[in-house]
């Protein structure tokens, strides 16, 4: 946009319509305009969002430098156009319009150009120019169409600023606009089209900005429109939330108390919802809480404190949480630890096994090796006598007795594993596997000898 304005002046300095002293004060500006963007100082861009203000504060700058520039080029365009330099005015002005098509006096000054260029008598040319254009606008203001009479006599206006007649009649074309506009919207407004009625009236209002009363007229239709458009939200919140669509309501709510913070329905209804939306994350919460899903339990009651529940009871709720995982996890390494204790005895019950009846078959073998070496018969004792047993045979029977209660304990018969050891204990004092058998089950089962 710079740039364009730098050629638009360019071409300005070179017509040979301009005087020196006013070619050089516009570039005098124009420096000194570029000039003082160049002395912007935005400091150092260090993130994204100081980038868009950067460039945001140059796109304003450029548009700041770019209308005083334009309006400076439209000022050396009409000198041209009054010293009868249609041509070099004509190039001017499709500068301007090619920078700013929305230039309305560039648009005016262009099309005069036009309609002016090649005259030969370009002020008696452009006398006939301004009274033509009125009287087109006066001819169009009695067919009733006030827009185009008054774009007519505004032409003239704009052409020839001290051309009283077309100011008085276009400052009449727009009252009576005004006056039609403001009826219309009188009419909306009985007939509750707030919104119509406020559009016809703001068109009134750029047309005559005086309109009497106008201003507060515009204030309570405003209020009265805004109420309006709140309670349509309303209701459509209301509809959301009948069908069950929560959270759709409430971003309708939010937009009812952007546009009105002071809406009291929408306060009220939106609290009511909140409350309920935030109860239904607190029973979801509880549910997970239940099923042992702790950190989906907590997620929901994080939900609920957005949703307006007490921060200090979800605290609570989430601190019992935690507290449940910690001692879940404590009781399952515990039970881990139980089990592989459980392992070690088992594994040390069955090494234990597999070592008496190693022993004892070996024993076995050197009674029978013995017995066969002396070739010595097994006496029967006599009827009614008591047996005799010797030491030998006591710890021979002491063992086979432990191994039997090895056997009801691996059962899980405490009482009858602990029945053999005591016999085999009585059998042999000073049977050690015995001995350990019993203290076992004292210590882990509670059995007393």
């Amino acid at each position: 946009m710079g740039t364009k304005a730098l050629v638009v002046l360019a071409v300005l300095a070179a017509s040979g319509g301009l005087g020196d002293a006013r070619a050089a004060e516009t570039r005098r500006d124009t420096e000194g305009l570029f000039l003082d963007m160049s002395k912007l100082n935005l400091g150092t861009i260090s993130s994204e969002d100081d980038k868009k203000k950067y460039i945001y504060t140059i796109q304003l700058e450029k548009s700041r430098v770019t209308r005083k520039t334009l309006k400076n080029v439209y000022e050396n365009a009409f000198d041209l156009y009054k010293n009868g330099q249609y041509e070099a005015a004509n190039d001017l002005t499709r500068k301007i319009l090619s920078i700013d098509p929305g230039y309305s006096d560039a648009s005016i000054l262009n099309r005069a150009t036009i309609d002016l260029k090649g005259s030969t008598k370009p002020r008696v040319s452009e006398k006939r120019l301004i009274e033509e254009r009125f009287e087109e606008g006066m001819a169009l203001y009695r067919q009733g169409r006030l827009v185009e009479a008054a774009q007519r006599w505004e032409e003239c206006s704009k052409l020839s600023p001290s051309n009283l007649k077309s100011h008085y009649w276009l400052r009449k074309a727009r009252t009576e606009m005004a006056e039609e506009h403001y009826r219309k919207g009188r009419q909306a407004y009985r007939q509750h089209r707030l919104r119509e009625a406020l559009d016809q009236w703001y068109a009134a209002l750029v047309l005559n900005p005086r309109y009497p009363r106008l201003a507060v007229e515009l204030a309570k239709v405003e209020a009265e429109s805004r109420e309006q458009d709140a309670n349509e939200k309303l209701q459509a919140a209301l509809n959301l939330y009948s069908q069950g669509l929560v959270l759709e309501s409430l971003k309708m709510l939010d937009a009812v108390l952007e546009s009105g913070p002071g809406n009291v329905k929408a306060q009220k209804l939106q609290a009511e919802i909140r409350a309920e939306v935030a109860n239904q994350h607190v029973a979801e919460g509880r549910r997970f809480y239940e099923t042992r899903r702790y950190d989906k339990a907590i997620a929901e009651w994080k939900h609920a404190v957005e949703y307006g529940y007490d921060p200090k009871s979800a605290d609570q709720l989430v601190a019992r949480a935690k507290e449940q995982v910690r001692r879940e996890a404590a009781a399952k390494a515990r039970a881990v630890e139980v089990a592989k204790a459980r392992d070690e005895d088992k594994k040390k019950q069955r090494e234990e096994e597999a070592k008496l009846a190693e022993e004892t078959r070996k024993r076995e073998e050197e009674e029978k090796a013995k017995a066969a070496a002396s070739g010595a018969t097994q006496q029967q004792p006599a009827a009614g006598a008591p047996p005799v047993a010797s030491a030998e045979s006591n710890k021979q029977a002491s063992q086979q007795a432990y191994l039997e209660g090895v056997i009801y304990y691996q059962k899980g018969d405490y009482e009858k594993a602990r029945d053999k050891w005591l016999h085999a204990k009585q059998l042999d004092p000073g049977n050690s596997d015995a001995i350990a058998g019993l203290e076992k089950i004292e210590k882990l089962y509670g059995a007393g000898q």
